[in-house]
């Protein structure tokens, strides 16, 4: 009886071990690309159309956004199991992990634009 236990516990080790090979093996996982489209201001639901392509990489904490041409390089990156965000120089950007939901805010001298919209993965690769 003795044996089947010690059989079990070299089953575990080695598959433990094998586990901890692949992920030290140094496989980055490539950045990731949203496609997201803002639809609602907060005083006026539906009234925005506006296609943002995201791209972010959850090793490197980098975040990139282009919207209407610009292209935007997102500081003070943060990307946990929950949420994705960052600030450029005008613009902060808020996903939602879970649902994809999008806030999109743009600072001007005296107001705040908040844009809100849904992102969906990218059937393109990342750039």
């Amino acid at each position: 009886m003795a044996v089947c236990g010690i059989g079990r516990t070299a089953k575990v080790i080695v598959t433990a071990s094998l586990i901890s090979a692949a992920w030290s093996s140094g496989a980055a996982a490539a950045p990731l690309q949203l496609d997201c489209v803002l639809t609602d201001t907060p005083a006026r639901p539906g009234s925005e159309n506006r296609p943002v392509t995201v791209v972010y990489d959850e090793d490197d904490k980098t975040l990139t956004a282009e919207a209407a041409g610009r292209r935007y390089s997102f500081g003070k990156v943060t990307i946990t199991y929950i949420a994705i965000g960052g600030q450029a120089d005008d613009i902060s950007l808020g996903i939602d992990r879970s649902s994809l939901g999008i806030v999109w805010q743009q600072y001007e001298a005296d107001k705040v634009n908040t844009e809100y919209g849904h992102c969906r993965p990218s059937a393109r690769r990342a750039e």
